[in-house]
This record gives C-alpha cells, structure tokens and sequence, in this order.
C-alpha cells in the first residue's frame, strides 16, 4: 500500500508496513542550498508529536539558534539527515499501548544560514495520511521479531541484559518473575529513577508483532474445544508456547513433529525436555513424533483444524524459542484459508511417522510445485522440501534467472549467504555489480559492501559482532547472543512492475533442499513484497553504520549532525 503526498516542492511516499511505515522523501523542486534534514511531525488520534533524532547538532549551533538543550533530539530541532525513515509507534512514543489507526506525517524540509536554524516554511511541507496497523489483507498476515536487543531503545528500557531465561535448563519458567533493573524517566515524578522489569516485559517488546499473532493463533485453539492444532517445529524452547502446547496435549488436541536430529537428540537438548514433559502430561502420547527425514525438521508451523478440516496455518522463518522470536530477526506469515491450511497439513499427514518421512521425497509434496491464486490472497507458489536433485536443480534454476532479471532492486536478509547455490550466486553477482540498486543484511561478515556514493551496488552488511560500544552520544548497547539475522528472503523489484518475495524457513541452499524438511514461498503480491522490502531496510539501517570500526579515539569523540559547511553525501 503507498500513499503519497502532491507537493511540488516537497514530496512524501508512504508505504505500508507490519505495525510499521517506510517515509520516503524529496525534494523535487524544492532548493537544496543550506538544507540540512526533514522534520517529520505525527498526528495520530488525539495524539501529536515530533518523531525524535538521536543526533542533534553541535552546541554552537544549538545555542545560536535558541533551542533548548533537554527539547535539543526532537526533529523540530534535529532534523533527520535520510532521505528515508521507518516509523515504529511503539519506538517512538507509547511504547506500553501503541496507538495503531490513521497517522498524518507532515514533513519539512530544514535549513540553517549563517549557522543558525530557520523555522519551518508552510511552502516546503507535505504531509501524507496512512494507515498504521499490523499487516493483514485479505486471508494473509506478515508478522516480524523486532530483533533490536543490541540498540539505544533496548538499551534504554533493559539495560544491557540478553537474558532472556532465568537459566539455561528450565524449559518452562515463570516469565513475570523479575529479570532485571534499568534506569529510565519517570513522567510522574519528572527524574530518572531504577525500574524493575519482568521476562515477560522484555518477550513482548522484543517478541513485538510476530510474539502477538502466535499467542493469538494458539489462544484461538486452547479457547475452543472444537478446534486442534499440528506442529512443525524444528526448536522448540518458548516458555509460554511450550506451555500453551501442553495443555492441548493434556485435551487430546495437539500433535507434533519435532526435530531428532544433531544436538536435538542429546537427552539435556531442550527438545528432549519438551519430549518428557509431553509423555508426561499429554492424553495420546502418541501425538509426538520425532524425526527429521535425511537432514532436519527444519519447519516453523502452527496448522489450526476444526475436526478433520484445516481452516488455517501459520509459517515462515520463527523457531518456537527464546533466541527465535526475541534475539533472532525473523518472519512469520498466516494464512486463514482452508485450501492452503489444508496442503499444510496434508505435508504434515504425510510426514508423521518413519515410514512416512523416508518417503516424503518421492510424493507429489516434495515433486510439485503449488500454485495459489485465489481471492483474499496474494498469487503464490508453495514449495516443500526435501527434494530430489533433479527436482531442486529445476526450481533453483527457475528462481535464480527471476533474480538475474531484476529491473530495479534486490533486498534482502538471509542468515547464511555463502552456502553453495545457485540462487544466492545471484544475489552475490548483483550486490558486486552496479546494475541495480541492492540493499541486505545477513548474518556473516565476509563480503561486506558499504555504501559508495553516486553507486547502486555496495550495500550488504551484517547483523554479527557489530560494534557495542559506540561514539557519544550513543550509550553502549549488548551484545547479540547468537544469531541476529534468521531471515531467509529475498525481495525483488520491491519498486518495479514484477515485485516478488521469496520467504519461509529455507536456507536457500542446493544441500539441505535435499534433506531438510522445510517450506519456500513464493508471494508475488505488491503489498507483501513492500512488507519485506521494508522489513530489510528496517535492518540494513539500523546495522549499517554499526559495521564500520570505530577506533579508540572515534569513540571518544561525539558524533553531530551536519551542517551546510560540511561536505557529505545524502542516502
């Protein structure tokens, strides 16, 4: 969904995110001497507010322009210096009770003479009306992690504290038990003071939209005794999932396909926690099966049935722990539709059991390709893996050639991007030319491409051992335990007149196609695609300039905004 705003002088695009919105600005005609960023004001509801910077300008300069230090990181002062900006409610302001509805951005370009700010000119405003709510169109959601345990607004809520379990061998804990104490702003005795906070604090701000919808999905089922749920899960450790899944097995209503395979089948491994908890508690304890065909039981899948009848299912890249949904940058999709809920649980009927799982390559599943394309949802293609090599030679090649013929842009965020395959040969041969714009992250750090000016190409960074301690005026932030980029997808053409999203809880990788059990989307929907496209630019933002070395003396030094004398380079 894009929304955009008709001034000739200064433009506005926005488009529509999960729970989240990407302003685009410009400056068409309007002048760019002594510019120096855009102020963006949000009227939502019967709330107003400027969106803050965490960057302000040198003190000269907030002195001779009359702003007051403590208003000094609000845009109306600090404007920001992008030409782009994703807006999170629940970042900015009211971060308990995220207002989500119609938000009003109005935009401004700034300007500073003679070192000193000029106010806001009517003439270079536009402002643009979207709405801001988490992602549903027809019978599919998109749903992300917010992934941001290593930032100033974690920091700023939690301290440094990772933990995200008391310790390391309860599977089940209670997470309103304290985990930790930070320092914030108390709104009503107006100081800074100590606050405690809970596990379950720190869950649902990191957990953010995804955490929500799978709560929501199990909740649906435990409040209905008519309705049973199928799970796919390669990990499996979330303590209020694990919980929740429990208690329909103690009814009869749950059954479950669980990895063996590797560290999973080491008696201290969480999984087989889950497995003795189960055979305790459940009624069938039959209705656990643990597997992993010739490679893993790689799928993250909720399939919710009414009887016999699925009516929806829930995918993507989430494992069903506290690393996956709270520490790890992921995505999940819902489909509330009986057919494609039902060829989900078909994969699971066909693999439940040995007998099954060892034959899963050779049924239509693994073979065919299945295509979507009905009303209320976007035109797909589902794949499930594993599968042979023929099989997997012809569909790689398929999407690799989608990906060489991109006319516009590449995005993406992929955990490993150095497997063998021919699909990320693609995108590794677009980041390095300068024949469209290529924007992604992943979780390794060989091959980084920063940003080269007057260039379309060099912009792939990493989400791993990032720099912590950071120039002032950033505090220092924690650091990521384990994996921050879990993602698996691929935008293509996010601007162009083919936009297509590869998405799901595969690797992308030509082996463990072929042994893993997992499933690969591919969404060919406008709206989806700008969904995920936003979701990696969302993540290249926020890790980008955290790639670069600070040396000792950088750190030392505070970083400001620009003004009109120095020489950079807008992006």
């Amino acid at each position: 969904m894009l929304k955009f705003s008709p001034n000739k002088k200064v433009s506005v695009n926005a488009h529509k995110g999960d729970a989240m919105t990407l302003l685009a600005f410009d400056l068409a005609g309007a002048k760019t001497e002594n510019f120096v960023g855009f102020t963006i004001h949000v009227k939502a509801n019967t709330r107003k507010y400027y969106l803050n910077n965490k960057l302000s300008f040198k003190p000269s300069i907030l002195t001779s322009s009359g702003i007051e230090p403590k208003k000094k990181l609000s845009t109306l002062y600090s404007p920001i210096q992008k030409y782009r900006w994703v807006h999170v409610p629940s970042s900015e302001h009211y971060i308990d009770n995220p207002y989500f509805g119609n938000y009003t951005y109005e935009v401004s370009a700034r300007y500073m003479v003679e070192g000193k700010l000029q106010k806001i000119d009517p003439d270079y405003t536009a402002s643009v009306t979207i709405d801001v709510s988490p992602f549903k169109d027809g019978e599919v959601q998109v749903s992300f992690t917010r992934a941001f345990v290593s930032s100033q607004a974690y920091a700023y809520h939690f301290g440094n504290n990772s933990k995200m379990r008391p310790n390391k061998t309860d599977l089940v804990f209670d997470i309103k038990q304290k985990s930790g104490s930070a320092k914030r702003w108390d709104n009503v005795q107006k100081i800074e003071r100590m606050f405690d906070y809970t596990f379950e604090e720190q869950h649902e701000y990191l957990g953010w939209q995804a955490r929500d919808r799978i709560m929501e999905f199990l909740d649906e089922a435990i409040n209905d005794p008519a309705l049973n749920v199928d799970v796919f899960a390669y990990d499996l450790n979330e303590p209020t999932i694990v919980q929740k899944i429990i208690t329909l097995a103690k009814e009869g209503r749950v059954r479950v396909i669980l990895d063996d395979a590797g560290s999973h089948s080491n008696p201290t491994s969480w999984e087989a926690k889950f497995e003795k908890l189960f055979k305790q508690e459940a009624k069938d304890i039959d209705a656990l099966f643990r597997g992993n065909y010739s490679g893993l039981a790689h799928s993250k899948i909720f399939i919710l049935k009414q009887g016999n009848n699925a009516v929806k299912v829930l995918t993507g890249s989430t494992n069903f722990t506290t690393n996956g949904i709270y520490i790890n940058a992921n995505h999940l999709l819902i489909f509330s539709n009986p057919a494609v809920a039902k060829l989900y649980a078909d994969v699971f009927d066909a693999s439940f059991g040995d007998a099954q799982m060892s034959s899963f390559k050779a049924s239509g599943f693994a073979k065919d390709d299945h295509l979507i394309n009905q009303q209320n949802l976007p035109d797909m293609t589902i794949r499930f893996s594993p599968h042979t090599k023929a099989v997997t030679e012809k569909f790689f090649g398929s999407i690799t050639k989608i990906i060489k013929d991109a006319e516009s842009d590449i995005l993406f965020a992929i955990m490993i991007d150095d497997s063998k395959s021919d699909i990320l040969d693609a995108i590794r041969e677009h980041v390095k030319d300068d024949k469209i714009f290529t924007y992604g992250i992943t979780d390794g750090r060989e091959g980084l491409y920063l940003y080269k000016p007057d260039s379309k190409h060099g912009v792939k960074v990493s989400g791993k051992k990032t720099e912590t301690a950071l120039p002032p005026p950033f505090n220092k932030v924690a650091d990521i335990p384990g994996h921050n980029i879990h993602h698996k997808f691929i935008v293509k053409d996010f601007k162009g007149t083919s936009p297509v999203v590869y998405c799901g809880s595969s690797n992308l990788a030509f082996g463990p196609e072929q042994g893993n059990g997992d499933n690969l989307l591919e969404i060919r929907d406008k709206d989806v695609v700008t969904c995920f496209a936003i979701e990696a630019i969302r993540l290249v933002d926020h890790f980008q300039w955290r790639n670069k070395k600070f040396t000792a003396k950088m750190k030392e030094e505070p970083l400001y905004l620009r003004d009109p004398k120095d020489s950079f380079v807008w992006y």
